[in-house]
């Protein structure tokens, strides 16, 4: 997990996005399997599908727009994790999910109601 989250700092401070995403998909698939929840594993795998989805018509959240934040909300998580403190854990993975989630909102919603430059 420590790779993926370093992996996904690196892309993004070099502003390459196929290494942003790469460790972005292993941090996210690695908190999955080390919960042992079957219903998180399922639901990071359907979110990395849609956001690949997302990407094809060109909603992008990776190197531009929430990128930097998503990067510093990987480490909270991370360190929440590595402190044994399953509380903080959830509580920044709760905010991680409600900061992508907004951002996607607001992209879609610039995308419908913007008038066409």
């Amino acid at each position: 997990m420590e790779d993926a989250a370093a992996v996904c700092r690196r892309g993004f401070e070099t502003g390459r996005e196929d290494l942003f995403n790469e460790g972005d998909d292993a941090f996210h698939s690695a908190i999955a399997t080390a919960s042992h929840n079957m219903f998180l594993q399922i639901a990071v795998r359907e979110a990395r599908r849609l956001q690949a989805q997302s990407a094809i018509i060109g909603l992008r959240g990776s190197v531009g727009g929430h990128a930097a934040k998503a990067v510093e909300e990987h480490e909270a998580i991370h360190q929440a994790i590595r402190a044994g403190d399953p509380e903080a854990a959830a509580h920044a993975a709760a905010a991680h999910i409600d900061a992508t989630l907004d951002d996607y909102r607001k992209e879609i919603q610039q995308r419908l109601f913007s008038p066409a430059g």
